[in-house]
């Protein structure tokens, strides 16, 4: 092999893993480096949280103003890596389900924002079964998320702290120590 075949060899195999993290499909370059989600994932995550938790909703802020991807991001950290698989396969499926059921024939994130929310109620409203469970389990994720952002839990009236009015107990400590 000669260094030019070689040079374009590893060009090539460069190109393929850049796209493979979406760098040159048209996603936007992330907010943050993300443990587990390429580029793609991240756009995807943002584009269906959006679509969700609209910015100017009910409560002001938006599913990625709410941290929606960082969240997931940290979640799927922590999950095994078949489940963690899983979730991606989810996120992917999302992605790429309005070139098969619409509401028109692109990805997700190609969509308007009111195509996307059209495309999800598709999926919430699907006869097939698969297509409502994959609603379900990304709007759960994604809820997730939303709802650990403390403004999003104050403006429901959740409270941040299970247990605010609880004393912390010392151990060992007499009971009039801790009063």
């Amino acid at each position: 092999m000669t260094f030019v075949s070689i040079a374009l060899v590893l060009a090539a195999a460069a190109l393929v893993l850049l796209a493979a993290r979406g760098i040159f499909l048209g996603y936007p370059r992330p907010p943050f480096r993300a443990a587990v989600l390429t580029w793609k994932e991240q756009a995807i995550v943002s584009a269906c949280a959006d679509a969700l938790f609209p910015k100017g909703g009910p409560i002001p802020l938006s599913g990625t103003e709410a941290g929606v991807v960082r969240y997931l991001d940290g979640h799927l950290h922590l999950l095994p890596a078949g489940t963690r698989l899983l979730v991606r396969l989810l996120i992917h499926f999302t992605e790429h389900a309005p070139w098969i059921w619409g509401p028109r024939r692109a990805r997700f994130t190609r969509l308007s924002h009111d195509e996307r929310i059209a495309a999800l109620a598709g999926m919430a409203q699907s006869r097939i079964y698969f297509r409502r469970v994959a609603f379900l389990s990304l709007r759960t994720l994604l809820s997730m998320g939303y709802l650990a952002n403390e403004a999003v839990a104050r403006r429901i009236g959740i409270r941040t702290s299970p247990f605010p009015e609880a004393r912390a107990l010392v151990v060992g400590a007499p009971e009039e120590a801790v009063a």
